[in-house]
């Protein structure tokens, strides 16, 4: 039993580390850096959720991919195109809308992946990122774009996970509080004199 705490942070820690890995996603493609960024999931409907990503040689930042690379995510059983304009001039790219227009929505968090295609500067590219969104309660949630397809069905395995090692973690800290908490006997009363 005294194993339990120390298994149930080891288990919270893997979790944490893995969602937090996959929110930023570092990638090296030929002479080229490429790092996707989450936009986080919204918790109302007019705030917006989706991919940021630069591209750098170097240190000097890529512009003008907006032309040479396409942009699709998966998850939640659908499979959305994006677009793919840029932010400013200075490298960044933001996906943030579907390529019919509408805000992108990652459907309450969890599991999804970027795909970047196209070239760079000539150079080809075809990349997958893996990431995790956030989930937060949602308000006013919109609707999933109409130029998504269905893609095959996943349960939502990293909430379970979570889910999981959250109970586990409540587990081990009431096992640790209840080592910590002594019964002591209660204070002997006084009878008043007869």
């Amino acid at each position: 039993m005294r194993w339990l705490p120390a298994a149930a942070m080891g288990v919270l820690l893997t979790l944490g580390a893995a969602t937090v890995a996959q929110a930023h996603v570092n990638r090296q493609v030929g002479p080229y850096t490429i790092l996707v960024i989450l936009v986080e999931e919204p918790t109302f409907e007019d705030n917006h959720a989706g991919f940021e990503f630069w591209v750098r040689r170097a240190e000097q930042p890529i512009v003008g991919l907006e032309g040479s690379i396409r942009a699709e995510a998966t998850g939640h059983g659908q499979r959305i195109g994006l677009q793919v304009p840029p932010i400013g001039g200075a490298g960044f790219y933001v996906l943030d809308r579907t390529a019919g227009g509408a805000a992108f929505d990652p459907l309450g968090g969890g599991g999804w992946s970027l795909r970047l295609w196209g070239a760079i500067e000539g150079t080809p590219l075809d990349e997958e990122f893996a990431v995790t969104f956030p989930s937060y309660p949602r308000v006013g949630a919109p609707k999933v774009a109409g130029d998504a397809t269905p893609a095959p069905d996943s349960p939502p395995v990293m909430g379970l996970l979570l889910v999981a090692a959250l109970g586990l973690g409540l587990l081990g800290a009431v096992v640790v509080a209840s080592r910590r908490i002594r019964l002591r006997p209660a204070p002997p009363t006084l009878e008043p004199r007869r």
